[in-house]
């Protein structure tokens, strides 16, 4: 069986304020144009379908159309919701979207309450099973029906709730069926920003972090394991686990200026039952680039300015802009040349911050915290620990709110 494995989408997302309806739509009729290709019998769409909990018209249209468009191509879907998403929101349409053969699931539920989906091959010769775990908050942790009561008392860290919901569905799992297992969820390590860039970070297990090794695998499962874990959440596309390969597809276009450069794809994945699947990256090249002109701590010149549009062609830019004096009308300046500049920054150098501080572009965030806590009481006043620990904790909850960074 072939599947088609996409995650985060964020329809609504702007980028400072311009809409994407229009890279959006291009980007979902890709999505069906691989679909029908590669003849595949089943899209995985692993979370954050929406930017918000409360999606516009237009984007609620955007995603309502491109199912219906599977449903003409005859390929069925399974949905989960992300952490953008509203639960409830996609409960809600659930029996709508059934008659369109697509399965969607807002909050975490046990096999017997939909957790677990069957799906067969366009020629009835194979039968995928797909576990699907939608994104889990700690204070709701999961709909304890699927779990043990006894067990589910005896867990306290987020991490060991997951794991256990991720158990109970893959216990449907054969050796004669394809086992998929679809989830919204952080998984330690994973590296989320730019490729190579001042904010590129590998994230390890914060309060909603699941460590690798929890991932089901051989080792550490008495059932069958799946043969792929389709995972969202992280919009840098990577493979974090290489058996049974969890992978996250990325988002399928550039969401804002931290994903700079990155290469954009889907995932098709082949596989058969008893067999680790093959995956293959299918690039999606329909939205606009987001680029970077200079950088924040080498801006480029006014003079200079004119050089760079034949090489940015349409894509969003954020400048970094060198001037000798602050210009109140720097941004119209820099979009008489640049028009697609939606951000405009003047760069400043060292000996024009208070005390020679350095560029804050070369602080990690534990040292822009301190400098911001030092800044608002006064220098000799630092963060204690308690306060580092809170922070760190809180940072970590908002990489995992949104990892566009």
């Amino acid at each position: 069986m072939k599947f088609l494995h996409t995650a985060d989408w964020h329809l609504g997302r702007t980028v400072r304020g311009h809409s994407r309806e229009v890279e959006h739509q291009a980007m979902l009729d890709q999505m069906l144009e691989h679909a029908e290709r590669h003849a595949v019998d089943c899209v995985l769409v692993a979370g954050d379908l929406f930017d918000t909990s409360t999606p516009a018209p237009e984007s609620e249209r955007l995603a309502y159309q491109f199912f219906t468009g599977l449903h003409a191509l005859r390929v069925p879907a399974v949905v989960i919701a992300g952490n953008h998403d509203h639960p409830r929101r996609i409960d809600a349409v659930a029996p709508l979207l059934k008659a369109l053969n697509v399965h969607a699931i807002g909050h975490p539920v046990g096999p017997d309450q939909g957790g677990v989906v069957v799906i067969p091959s366009r020629d009835g010769g194979e039968t995928a099973v797909v576990a699907a775990l939608p994104w889990v908050l700690d204070r709701d942790a999961i709909d304890f029906a699927m779990l043990p009561a006894e067990s589910a008392k005896s867990l306290t860290q987020y991490a060991e709730r997951v794991k256990l919901g991720l158990d109970a569905l893959c216990r449907d799992f054969g050796p004669s069926t394809i086992n998929i297992l679809m989830a919204h969820l952080f998984v330690d390590e994973s590296v989320v920003g730019q490729d190579g860039g001042e904010r590129e970070i590998t994230v390890s297990q914060g309060i909603y972090g699941l460590a690798r090794q929890m991932l089901p695998t051989q080792s550490n499962s008495s059932y069958t394991v799946p043969s792929y874990i389709a995972l969202g959440h992280v919009h840098r596309p990577q493979r974090v686990w290489p058996s049974p390969p969890a992978w996250y597809s990325g988002s399928p276009i550039q969401q804002d200026f931290g994903e700079a450069r990155q290469e954009k794809f889907v995932n098709l994945v082949e596989v058969h039952p008893g067999q680790s699947a093959d995956v293959t990256q299918l690039p999606m090249t329909a939205g606009r680039a987001m680029l970077d002109v200079g950088t924040s701590q080498h801006g480029v010149h006014l003079s200079e300015l004119a050089s760079w549009a034949d090489e940015v062609g349409d894509a969003w830019l954020r400048v970094f802009i060198e001037v000798e004096e602050p210009l109140a009308n720097l941004p119209e300046v820099v979009r008489a040349h640049l028009p697609h500049a939606v951000h405009v920054e003047r760069v400043r150098h060292n000996a024009e911050r208070p005390g020679g501080q350095p560029p804050l572009a070369t602080l990690g965030p534990e040292q822009l915290f301190d400098a911001f806590y030092r800044s608002s009481l006064g220098r000799a006043h630092e963060p204690t620990p308690g306060t580092l620990q809170l922070f760190r904790e809180l940072l970590h909850e908002e990489m995992n709110a949104s990892t566009s960074d």
